[in-house]
């Protein structure tokens, strides 16, 4: 049996994780589970089951979740590009990039040489988790019945355009999930995240986010993966 753990941020990816990607990668022999990055630390300070922080709170956690793990057990990341933690290694370097790709195959390798591990597989969303909603603006707007919130939608649609949802820029005020908020009045991300992605399927959110359907498409090749793994 091979073994997935999705290390995400917040309750919005968690919930992702467990009804769209689970329900995908399971059947194929991969079981997945999800866990918020730096959530007990939270609990402790009495944040409650909020995650995120600083990215030594990160390491430790993936690296505590792969210390144990067996040969048939992977660990993987769900963490955005926007609003990365001043202390991710070659941060300055990073955010200095131009290109955005670039940007976010730097982190993936910047991750992927700090925890060091072969049975680590970092992935960066670019430039956040909403990039995969903006994929999902129809499935979405069934979910409105407010006619503000519509209208909303029907700016949002038409200000993107034809750019792909993992290209919509990453400034404070543009980055996908500042539009969505700014649009859609009431949008909630962890409820409209979750059932917008859940409703417009993985097909879709893979059609249109060729970064993201990369890396599932690595996740579904672990069976074959743990099978050739001699330790």
């Amino acid at each position: 049996m091979t073994r997935l753990i999705v290390v995400v941020e917040g309750q919005t990816e968690e919930a992702f994780v467990n009804s769209v990607l689970k329900p995908h990668l399971d059947p194929l022999g991969v079981y997945t589970s999800a866990t918020i990055v730096g959530k007990r630390l939270a609990q402790r300070r009495g944040s409650g089951g909020r995650g995120g922080g600083h990215y030594r709170h990160w390491r430790r956690d993936i690296v505590k979740l792969l210390e144990p793990a067996s040969r048939d057990c992977w660990v993987t990341t769900l963490f955005d590009l926007y609003g990365l933690p001043d202390d991710f290694p070659n941060y300055e370097t990073i955010r200095q990039l131009p290109d955005r790709a670039a940007r976010r195959g730097a982190c993936e390798a910047a991750l992927a040489e700090d925890v060091d591990h072969h049975r680590f597989i970092p992935y960066v969303q670019q430039f956040e988790f909403e990039a995969l909603v903006l994929a999902a603006l129809p499935a979405l707007g069934n979910l409105l019945d407010d006619p503000v919130q519509q209208q909303g939608l029907a700016t949002l649609t038409a200000e993107i355009g034809a750019v792909a949802p993992e290209d919509v820029n990453d400034g404070p005020q543009t980055a996908p999930s500042k539009r969505l908020l700014a649009h859609v009045p009431g949008y909630n991300k962890v409820l409209h995240g979750e059932l917008a992605t859940l409703e417009a399927g993985l097909p879709t959110l893979r059609d249109t986010c060729p970064g993201f359907d990369g890396w599932v498409t690595g996740l579904e090749t672990l069976v074959t993966e743990a099978d050739g793994d001699d330790g």
